[in-house]
């Protein structure tokens, strides 16, 4: 039996429209692109770093953009952090 969620419908829709309409207005030459890119990078890096058998890392925006600005060593930043805690 196929359970329909409703809200998480809803929330694919939302997300995919949000989507569309930053990709409209995306424009490179402004400052907050390279905040953007940083960002978007940031959450695939640590998307894949989750996925691999390696400590969690918590992803929230912060450490997003840090992963997407500082690349590799910031995911090594934020996996030393991750086990002060």
């Amino acid at each position: 039996m196929v359970v329909i969620y409703p809200r998480l419908l809803l929330l694919v829709a939302g997300v995919g429209a949000g989507l569309c309409v930053l990709a409209l207005r995306f424009d490179p030459a402004k400052p907050s692109a390279g905040f953007l890119r940083s960002c978007v990078a940031g959450l695939f890096s640590l998307l894949a770093w989750n996925a691999l058998p390696l400590p969690h890392l918590g992803v929230n925006p912060l450490s997003a953009w840090l992963a997407g600005v500082l690349g590799l060593p910031g995911l090594g930043l934020l996996a030393v952090l991750a086990r002060l805690s």
